[in-house]
């Protein structure tokens, strides 16, 4: 199920524009500031409610509008599935699934798995665990089906918990011992899912990456659940009750949980050249699409956004062979369209240009 239709107005400075992208390859060429980007950025934004760029959505909008609006369509062998997003000023979002309305932004991420890769995306490595969550469970929304709705039940919880550590109501400890038992139902529920797809995670990355980079061949992915493996949260939770009182928020749970990559014990972040990270990023994003596609029946799309950047040319062949796993539809932005050429020959591939100026797509 790929995109097969973008237009877009009043967003940054594309005033509109209508993209029709093929199942293969798409790349985007143009100057700085051309607009490149936020084609990419305005695909995001069609799948998870926001932007990749800014949490600021009134800085998207184009000057002197009112609203940003995206449309786009989905199709599958015959069938054509129409989706929209709308944003005002005041932050109001107006979303349509097949001309219907609807409240929920996870309907659209359903429909439309999306990842982007970005100079930035090395806060996968070098930022905190919530990255690296964001990465997981990204995965386990698409493939685990209770996931989302376990996901949501267990933060209710969580904040309440935490409600209760704050305001320390009489008996509080009484009611927290109430709570905790559904915390406890909750957790131990995400963490066997994250578990399971850590595993089937590890054995397609392993499977199919390490014949392409032998840096990884003896790379260790570890998963910390958010307390000791060694024993139960319910204990976890009874030893740490007297420092989450004091700080008023709880510190044991899988919402601190995270994974990290090593080799021989040290950190890929302390160990790593910055183009060996590059490569590993692009082997960690392509396997979670391939992994969404073999145990679903949707189509990921991959965003890489400047991807010449800081890639030598024996890099760029790399990183074109570890795309040639991917069969998720592509979306790459570079300034010279030859730039990329070693990157997109490996995968051999049906390829599309676009050449966006000035906010506008130039035909040739």
């Amino acid at each position: 199920m790929s995109l097969s239709h973008l237009s877009l107005s009043h967003f940054r400075n594309i005033e509109a524009l209508t993209l029709e992208p093929i199942d293969g390859i798409n790349v985007i060429y143009g100057e700085n500031g051309s607009g490149k980007t936020s084609l990419l950025e305005a695909i995001y934004f069609l799948s998870h409610g926001k932007s990749f760029r800014t949490p600021k959505h009134r800085s998207i909008i184009t000057h002197h509008q009112e609203k940003f609006t995206i449309h786009g369509r989905k199709s599958l062998y015959n069938l054509s599935i129409p989706i929209g997003i709308s944003k005002t000023l005041s932050g109001e979002t107006e979303l349509k699934i097949q001309g219907k309305s609807s409240r929920r932004v996870s309907e659209l991420a359903q429909l439309m798995p999306v990842q982007v890769i970005t100079p930035e995306s090395y806060s996968l490595f070098f930022g905190g665990p919530k990255e690296r969550r964001k990465f997981l469970d990204l995965g386990l929304f698409h493939v685990e089906q209770d996931f989302f709705y376990l996901w949501q039940s267990f933060n209710k919880v969580l904040k309440q918990r935490n409600a209760l550590l704050k305001s320390k109501p009489k008996n509080y400890f009484d009611q927290i011992k109430f709570w905790d038992k559904e915390f406890v139902r909750l957790a131990e529920q995400i963490n066997n899912l994250r578990i399971a797809y850590i595993s089937r995670f590890k054995q397609q990355f392993f499977g199919k990456m390490c014949a392409e980079l032998t840096l990884i061949r003896d790379l260790e992915i570890s998963f910390y659940a958010g307390w000791k493996e060694s024993e139960s949260l319910a204990d976890a939770l009874e030893q740490s009750f007297e420092r989450d009182s004091r700080q008023g928020f709880t510190n044991k749970g899988p919402h601190k949980a995270d994974f990290s990559f090593s080799v021989a014990g040290n950190s890929v972040e302390n160990t790593f050249s910055r183009g060996q990270l590059k490569l590993l990023l692009y082997a960690l994003k392509v396997t979670q699409n391939s992994l969404i596609e073999s145990e679903t029946e949707k189509q990921s799309i991959l965003l890489i956004d400047d991807l010449p950047s800081e890639l030598g040319e024996d890099t760029k062949e790399k990183v074109g062979q570890l795309l040639s796993h991917c069969r998720s539809q592509i979306f790459i932005s570079a300034i010279e369209s030859e730039s990329i050429s070693a990157v997109v020959e490996p995968m051999q591939r049906e390829l599309q240009m676009f050449h966006v100026k000035h906010g506008n797509l130039i035909t040739r």
